[in-house]
């Protein structure tokens, strides 16, 4: 197969692009068959993929998204808005992903089929959404609410990452500040001290041992603390039963568990709302909205959800006793139910908690930014007073004397 680049017109609309095909006549046949009247065409070099700086990002994602409803319900044909996009996508993985969605649709298959041949990148959410769109003839109102969940999710994605990027920053910068000191300023008093020959109180002496310490053995510890890490990650990645454990602390963390399930809780209420309102049986909702929650304990709680409302349960009942939800979600939903008005009152659940979210955030940031002066300030001033306490008594001393 070759690569080509061309130039044509759509619609009188002059447009540029790449194919990929056995010869030039073929990718010139292949373009005719998409309604691109081809002005130029010459084969050239495929572009270098780096996947590791190439991977779709859920923003990628969205903006897509976005601008396939836009053209679908401008009048613009599927396949037709299919070219387009692959005009305008900068991401050049998603831009050949969109080209075999493109190709696939062309020889006969469904959108959502088409999909679900990527499914490293589409979710299930995003392929049923699409499919019950294709079903009711409103694929372009119902790619305009994936953008709107898509968008919140992204919302909650930063809300949760800002929560904890700051205190993460100030962290780093106080270790680093601390290091510094015992690497570098320490040694500077010690060696004026071994060479007075004085007797040091305890606090110098265990002072000048941890600062004597990370000199001499820093590189063995930065090695230790790189293994442990990459042991962390590896096995976060491999072992479920690891990866249920930690997101089981995640929970149980004060200010930081709470965020996580409210964010989680908000996510979930929208999809399943979403998904029910397409017309996704609830089964294959709650099967969808447990994936989606981005944490093992969460996921398997709803799976036993799922489970009960399987052998013939409401929704309410089974999240009541489940222990880890607050009352007031099951409460909520059992009036949706009772009333015939579910999804309206799981889109207020996700409103509710999606300005707990907000809140949270805030307290966090609040909470956190004064602990970590304070400890900074405390191991700080610790060292210092350790390094000043043989100059107080020898002034001590000479007053004495």
């Amino acid at each position: 197969m070759a690569y080509f680049r061309w130039k044509g017109t759509i619609n009188n609309v002059k447009r540029k692009g790449e194919v990929i095909a056995d010869s030039k006549e073929a990718a010139i046949m292949k373009l005719k068959k998409q309604n691109i009247d081809v002005l130029s065409i010459k084969q050239s070099a495929p572009p270098i993929e780096l996947d590791f700086l190439n991977k779709v990002k859920p923003k990628d994602l969205m903006i897509m998204t976005k601008q396939l409803s836009i053209m679908l319900n401008a009048g613009i044909p599927l396949v037709s808005a299919f070219s387009i996009l692959i005009e305008q996508v900068k991401n050049t993985k998603l831009k050949k992903i969109i080209t075999d969605i493109k190709e696939k649709v062309e020889a006969g298959s469904s959108f959502s089929n088409a999909l679900r041949e990527h499914k490293d990148i589409f979710s299930d959410l995003y392929i049923n959404m699409v499919e019950s769109g294709e079903a009711s003839g409103n694929l372009d109102a119902v790619l305009q609410r994936l953008v709107i969940t898509m968008e919140k999710d992204l919302a909650l994605r930063r809300k949760l990452k800002g929560a904890l990027i700051y205190p993460a920053m100030v962290s780093i910068v106080a270790v680093a500040v601390i290091a510094l000191i015992l690497t570098f300023v320490i040694p500077t008093f010690s060696k004026m001290y071994a060479d007075s020959g004085m007797q040091l109180p305890l606090l110098t002496r265990i002072v000048i041992g941890v600062s004597n310490f990370l000199r001499d053995y820093i590189i063995v510890i930065l090695l230790i603390l790189s293994i442990i890490i990459g042991a962390f990650v590896i096995a976060k990645k491999k072992s479920i039963k690891f990866r249920t454990y930690v997101d089981s602390l995640m929970l149980k963390l004060p200010l930081l568990g709470t965020l996580i399930l409210k964010t989680s809780i908000a996510r979930f209420s929208s999809i399943l709302s979403m998904l029910t309102s397409g017309g996704v049986s609830i089964l294959e909702a709650i099967d969808i909205g447990a994936k989606t929650s981005g944490n093992l304990v969460i996921e398997n709680t709803l799976t036993k959800v799922k489970e009960a409302v399987k052998e013939g349960s409401n929704l309410s009942e089974p999240i009541a006793k489940a222990g880890i939800f607050p009352d007031m979600v099951s409460q909520m939903i059992s009036v949706g139910e009772e009333t015939g008005k579910l999804e309206d009152m799981l889109v207020k659940v996700s409103q509710y908690y999606e300005e707990e979210v907000d809140n949270s955030v805030k307290n966090l940031t609040t909470m956190l930014e004064p602990i970590i002066i304070v400890v900074l300030g405390v191991i700080v001033g610790t060292l210092v007073i350790a390094m000043y306490l043989p100059i107080f008594k020898i002034g001590q001393a000479i007053k004495g004397g």
